[in-house]
């Protein structure tokens, strides 16, 4: 890690109006003044305006971005910024990627291909139990890429009290996670930890979470994940902002149908399920965009040119051989969904 330009990044990050987006695209710059810091503040006092310039403090916000870096080392967090080799590369899709990475645990699972296990905090025991299956089935050969909240992340990833193997935890709080994060994130992180897992947070070590950072850091899941499964979801349910993010890049997402079970035709909590099986990118669209259903026509009214996601219909278990073209380990074991659930 160059702590020089990590510092740079940090300090920026500090003025409002300053965000990833504009970061993303100066990287170059901020490469070519690493080792300048006098050519830093030039380009840094550039990019502001004259009543800017009045209130903003860089030789502050350097120092502030130091004693964040003195707290990773002495917290063991690895901080990886967006000018970084280590800097996942699926990342760098977003339009808006995180301009660093706060990472504790194992990072050698980045390298890893990535699945994204999506859907409602309110799970029914139905959704639990599609998610604990596809979590001990992908956890095997793949990172799972994880909100390490309540619902269909935890049962996604939690087995007898212990998390699978391979799990990457984004948690919308800062990685000192018993200070920051609700009891049930600061569980699964910790037994996460304890698994050789990896935590990952673009909020400083002791930043709190709060009413934003949790749909920030779903689009950290988006990027990361080269296909996402939605296990279970309402329309109105907190997955579409992972989906959102999502949708805009050319990946697989994986839906699971299971449309001989009386709950999953029936219940609210597959409704956005169902819609998306019916309506294919309209209904995703829809769901994200949050369309008015009383006003739209599903047949004309949704423009879906930025959704590029390609959707995968999971009707049993040989789909998830196809999830991301031969990625996947092919089973000889039943296909059948219902007998899946019930090995």
């Amino acid at each position: 890690m160059d702590n020089q330009i990590t510092k740079y990044i940090l300090s920026l990050m500090k003025i409002k109006g300053i965000g990833p987006a504009f970061i993303k695209k100066r990287i170059d710059i901020l490469k070519k003044y690493q080792h300048n810091i006098d050519e830093f503040k030039r380009f840094f006092y550039d990019s502001l305006s004259e009543k800017e310039k009045e209130r903003i403090d860089i030789e502050r916000y350097l120092e502030d971005a130091a004693e964040i870096l003195q707290q990773c080392l002495e917290n063991n967090i690895t901080l990886i910024d967006i000018s970084n080799d280590l800097y996942p590369k699926n990342l760098l899709e977003l339009k808006d990627p995180p301009s660093v990475l706060y990472c504790k645990g194992n990072i050698s699972l980045l390298e890893k291909r990535i699945i994204g296990i999506i859907g409602t905090r309110k799970a029914t025991e139905l959704g639990k139990k599609i998610a604990n299956k596809a979590g001990s089935f992908f956890s095997k050969d793949f990172s799972i890429v994880n909100g390490l909240v309540d619902g269909i992340d935890k049962y996604a990833i939690l087995n007898n009290d212990r998390v699978y193997s391979n799990v990457i935890g984004v948690i919308s709080g800062g990685l000192n996670f018993y200070t920051t994060s609700s009891k049930i994130t600061q569980d699964l992180a910790k037994k996460t930890l304890e698994n050789n897992g990896l935590l990952i947070s673009e909020s400083a070590p002791n930043q709190k979470e709060d009413a934003f950072s949790g749909s920030k850091s779903s689009r950290i899941q988006s990027g990361l994940a080269d296909a996402i499964i939605l296990i279970q979801s309402s329309i109105d349910g907190g997955s579409k902002y992972t989906l959102n993010s999502f949708k805009v890049l050319e990946r697989v997402l994986g839906i699971i149908n299971f449309n001989n079970n009386e709950e999953f035709n029936n219940n609210e909590a597959f409704s956005a399920n169902r819609l998306i099986v019916k309506e294919g990118l309209m209904g995703l669209t829809f769901m994200c965009e949050k369309i008015d259903q009383k006003k739209v026509s599903f047949n004309n009214e949704i423009d879906t040119k930025k959704t590029k996601t390609k959707i995968k219909i999971i009707n049993d278990k040989k789909d998830y051989d196809d999830l991301i073209n031969t990625t996947f380990v092919k089973s000889n074991v039943n296909n059948n969904l219902l007998d899946f659930l019930e090995e």
